[in-house]
């Protein structure tokens, strides 16, 4: 397990959304990646530096996108085109070098993996992912926090 920071599923999945659209790949796609991170963490798959690699690769993600929305027409070329076919068929068996999916449990190299609600990143990881997620966010002006966002111009709390 790595050392840094822990999440629930939910916070991480929510977290790879926000870096991803704060990339620049549209707002469905970004979902879908981000679930994609998210199965994959899910199962211990340590795929996130390469996720990561991939956040500004739109191509990349149009493609995974054309798997999930073609189901027919596809072929499996590396471990997010297997997350793809898990996600549009969760049941059906699906074998793709070390990795397998039983259509219940992923199997890698013959073990059986233990699925998990946390997701533990490196602090660099974290900072990477909050980069980008950062983009999103509306900047806080006085005019905004006068029409009722946050505790106003005085925080008394």
């Amino acid at each position: 397990m790595k050392k840094g920071v822990e999440l629930s599923l939910n916070e991480y999945e929510a977290l790879l959304n926000k870096a991803a659209v704060g990339s620049g790949l549209p707002w469905g796609i970004a979902e879908d990646a981000a679930a994609c991170g998210a199965w994959f963490m899910s199962f211990g798959v340590d795929k996130l530096d390469t996720w990561i690699d991939r956040i500004k690769d739109n191509s990349f993600w149009i493609d995974y996108c054309k798997k999930i929305d073609q189901p027919n027409c596809n072929k499996l070329n590396n471990i997010f085109d297997l997350a793809a076919s898990v996600y549009i068929q969760p049941g059906t068996r699906v074998k793709l070098d070390s990795y397998e999916w039983s259509g219940q449990e992923l199997i890698i190299d013959g073990v059986k993996q233990i699925p998990s609600f946390r997701a533990c990143l490196t602090e660099n990881q974290f900072k990477v992912l909050n980069e980008h997620a950062y983009k999103t966010y509306a900047p806080a002006t006085d005019e905004s926090r006068l029409s009722g966002a946050g505790a106003g111009l005085s925080d008394n709390d």
